[in-house]
């Protein structure tokens, strides 16, 4: 199957450093996040395939969210986006 073909799915960056001064997306409620987009899409009917992904490059801006392929980043992923993400998913997956 060509790299166009595949189905889009949403990864949620659940990357976790420790240090102090290395920030990380699951440090900043990725999964936690990941689950309630989970739960609302199934409560719309929606069964987008919605992945973990260990590292996505962008946890300095995380939590971090992509739709791939070939999508773009929703950064900033945390609870008080919650409904803007969402809408992001839905729309960026019916494209």
């Amino acid at each position: 199957m060509a790299d166009t073909e595949r189905m889009k799915t949403v990864y949620f960056c659940t990357n976790r450093r420790y240090g102090v001064d290395s920030p990380s997306c699951a440090m900043r409620g990725s999964e936690k996040v990941m689950e309630m987009v989970k739960q609302e899409l199934s409560r719309r009917g929606k069964s987008f395939p919605v992945e973990k992904f260990l590292c996505l490059g962008q946890c300095t801006f995380g939590p971090a969210v992509r739709i791939a392929p070939g999508g773009e980043f929703f950064l900033g992923a945390k609870k008080e986006k919650f409904d803007e993400l969402l809408e992001w998913i839905i729309a960026e997956m019916e494209k």
